[in-house]
C-alpha cells in the first residue's frame, strides 16, 4: 500500500507541485477542477494506491489516457484505461463502467484484445523508438496499462514549429528511420499499429521520435462495433473496410504518408478520395531536393490498393536506402496486374487498372532528377489518367511500377581509416553517406582515430548508403606514474594532464629543507590504472621559509 498520496499535492493537469496555490502556477488548472464523466475522478487511486489519476489527456475508440503520478517511483506516468465509449458508460464520480445491454460479448472480446496488445508492448520495453510500458493490471472491472511519461510534443507540432513546416530528407531520415525499425520489430511480434500519423509519433526533449497512440484493431477499422479512430490522410484504404486485408502494409502506407508530410509540408489526400481521384503530387521545388530513390520508395509504399503496395518494413527500408539488392529485386520481379471492378457505379466489366495518376506523377518527379527528362511539372491542378498514360507511353515505359535503376546516384567510397575524426570530416562524409559512428577502446591508437570502415575504399555505392566508422576511444584506463615525489611540479602537471588526469594542487609550508615547487606527496589516488578525467591530488612544497597557512593534505574524500 502506498500511503504518500503525493497526487493530492500536485496539479492534476501537469503533475507539477501546487505549492499551496489554488490555481496551478505552471498550467493554470484550478485545484478544485472537477473531471466530468465518463472520465475517472481526479486523484482517484489505482493499484492499491500506487497510481494517482490526473486529468484525461486523450480519448479514442477503445480507451482513455490519463496523466498520472506513480507514488512508488515519485514520477509522472501515463495510464491507459480500457473504456470503449461506443458500448460503455460511467456515471459522474464513479470508478466502475457499465456495459450497454446486449454488448457484453463485444466488450469481453475487445477487452481481451486490449490486454494482449498491452502485455505484448510491455514485453517489448527497450526498443529505441517505443514508449516503454511498465505495468498492465485489472481493476474496477476493466484493464489499465501504465507507460512512461516523456516531455514531448507531437511530431505534427514539431514540424509546424519549424520555419518551413517541413524538413529535409537528411533530417527526416535521422528522425524517422529508427521509428521504421521499431515498427518492423512490432510487426514481428504480431502488432499492427493502424494509427501511425504525425499525432501518434512524439518528438522528445532528447531529440528522438517515439511511437505512441496504440489501440486495438476494432478501434482502427471503420464500420465495426467501436468508434473508429482513423487519421485522415494516413489511414490506409483497407481500414475503411472497402478493399483488402490489413497487415504490415497498412502501417507502411501510414508511415510513408508521414514521411511525405515531413518532406512536402502538407498531408496527402485521404485514401477514399484517392481511390476515385488521386491528386497526390510532388511540387517541382521539392522534387529537385528529394533523392529519386526516396520518391520511388514513396510511390511503392503509398499505393492506394493494398495488393500493389510495399509489403514489408524490410523492403521499404531497403528502398529508402537505395539498397542495390532491393533495386535489383524490384527490377527483376514482374509487378502484379490485378483485376478489380470499377470504383464508380457502372456495369460489371473487366479492366486492367493503371497506376494511380498521383503516384505516376511522383514517378515523373523521379525521372526529372535521375534522367534529365524534360517534363513540365504542374504544381497545381489535376492530372487526368489519360494525360499521364500518354506521357509515359511517349517515354516507352511499359511498367510504371518498376523502380528506376538509372536514377540512383553513385558515389565513390573514400579511405577514412587512419584519419582523425573531426567536424570537418564528419560534414564532408554526411554529404554523401548516412554516417554511423561507433567507439571501442584501443591500446595503440589515439582517441578519435578511425580504426575501421564497413565500405571498401574506391567502391561505387548508392548515395546515402550507410557508412559505419569505428573510432578509437583510446586506452580504456590510464596508468598513474609512480615515484612523482621530489619532481618539479610543472613537469609533473604537464605529464599527468597529457595522460588525461586532472591535477589538483595544495601548496604546503616549506621549512627550507625542501626544494620549492616540487611534489611533496601524491595524496590520492594510489598508483594504478584509472579512467580519463580522474583527479590527482598533490601536496607541493612552497617557497623556502614560506609563511603560507595551507595545511598538508593527509586524505581526500
Amino acid at each position: 500500500m502506498y500511503a504518500t498520496n503525493e497526487i493530492m499535492l500536485r496539479c492534476p493537469g501537469c503533475l507539477r507541485p501546487l505549492e499551496g496555490s489554488a490555481v496551478c502556477p505552471s498550467c493554470g488548472t484550478p485545484v478544485q477542477f472537477i473531471q466530468p464523466a465518463p472520465f475517472l475522478p481526479l486523484r482517484a487511486l489505482l493499484a492499491q494506491g500506487r497510481f494517482g489519476i490526473g486529468c484525461a489527456a486523450e480519448q479514442n475508440g477503445d480507451g482513455i489516457t490519463y496523466f498520472a503520478f506513480d507514488e512508488q517511483t515519485h514520477k509522472p506516468v501515463h495510464v491507459r484505461e480500457f473504456f470503449p465509449a461506443a458500448i460503455a458508460v460511467r456515471e459522474q464520480g464513479q470508478l466502475v463502467q457499465s456495459v450497454m445491454q446486449g454488448c457484453e460479448a463485444v466488450w469481453q472480446d475487445c477487452a481481451q484484445n486490449f490486454m494482449e496488445l498491452w502485455r505484448k508492448l510491455q514485453r517489448m520495453r527497450g526498443l529505441s523508438a517505443l514508449l516503454s510500458v511498465t505495468d498492465v493490471f485489472e481493476e474496477n472491472g476493466t484493464i489499465y496499462a501504465v507507460y512512461e511519461y516523456m516531455e514531448s510534443m507531437t511530431f505534427r507540432d514539431f514540424l509546424l514549429r519549424g520555419k518551413l513546416g517541413y524538413i529535409s530528407w537528411e533530417r527526416a531520415r535521422s528522425l524517422l528511420m529508427p521509428v521504421l525499425s521499431t515498427l518492423g520489430n512490432l510487426h514481428q511480434q504480431g502488432i499492427i499499429h493502424r494509427g501511425i500519423s504525425p499525432n501518434t509519433l512524439f518528438f522528445g526533449a532528447d531529440g528522438k521520435v517515439r511511437i505512441g497512440g496504440f489501440s486495438i484493431w476494432q478501434a482502427r477499422t471503420a464500420h465495426g462495433d467501436l468508434n473508429a479512430d482513423l487519421a485522415m490522410g494516413f489511414a490506409a484504404l483497407e481500414q475503411y473496410g472497402l478493399e483488402g486485408k490489413q497487415g504490415a502494409w497498412t502501417d507502411i502506407y501510414a508511415f510513408a504518408a508521414v514521411l511525405y508530410r515531413s518532406l512536402i509540408g502538407s498531408d496527402p489526400d485521404d485514401a477514399v478520395t484517392r481511390r476515385h481521384n488521386d491528386r497526390v503530387m510532388v511540387p517541382a521545388q521539392f522534387a529537385e531536393r528529394i533523392p529519386a530513390y526516396v520518391i520511388n520508395a514513396l510511390i511503392n509504399a503509398m499505393q492506394v490498393f493494398p495488393e500493389e503496395r510495399t509489403r514489408t518494413v524490410e523492403q521499404f527500408r531497403a528502398e529508402l536506402s537505395a539498397s542495390p539488392a532491393a533495386v535489383a529485386r524490384s527490377a527483376m520481379l514482374p509487378q502484379p496486374q490485378p483485376k478489380r471492378p470499377p470504383v464508380a457505379p457502372a456495369p460489371p466489366q473487366k479492366r486492367k487498372k493503371p497506376l494511380s495518376p498521383g503516384l505516376v506523377f511522383l514517378r515523373t518527379a523521379g525521372f526529372i532528377i535521375g534522367g534529365g527528362v524534360a517534363l513540365v511539372l504542374l504544381v497545381t491542378g489535376i492530372f487526368f489518367r489519360s494525360q499521364l498514360r500518354d506521357t509515359f507511353a511517349a517515354l516507352g515505359r511499359q511498367n510504371v511500377t518498376t523502380p528506376i535503376v538509372s536514377e540512383i546516384v553513385k558515389v565513390s567510397v573514400p579511405l577514412v581509416v587512419g584519419s582523425d575524426f573531426s567536424e570537418e570530416l564528419k560534414t564532408e562524409l554526411e554529404r554523401n553517406f548516412v554516417l554511423i559512428v561507433t567507439t571501442r577502446s584501443d591500446e595503440t591508437a589515439p582517441e578519435g582515430r578511425v580504426l575501421r570502415q564497413n565500405l571498401q575504399e574506391g567502391a561505387e555505392v548508392p548515395q546515402y548508403s550507410e557508412l559505419v566508422l569505428e573510432l578509437s576511444g583510446g586506452k580504456p584506463n590510464i596508468e598513474l606514474p609512480k615515484d612523482l615525489t621530489g619532481q618539479e611540479i610543472e613537469a609533473v602537471r604537464a605529464q599527468l594532464e597529457e595522460l588525461g588526469f586532472v591535477v589538483v594542487l595544495n601548496v604546503i609550508k616549506n621549512d627550507g629543507a625542501h626544494a620549492a615547487n616540487t611534489v611533496a606527496k601524491v595524496v590520492q589516488p594510489k598508483p594504478g590504472e584509472y579512467p580519463r578525467g580522474t583527479k590527482v591530488f598533490l601536496n607541493v612544497w612552497g617557497e623556502g621559509e614560506t609563511t603560507a597557512t595551507a595545511e598538508e593534505w593527509s586524505s581526500v574524500e
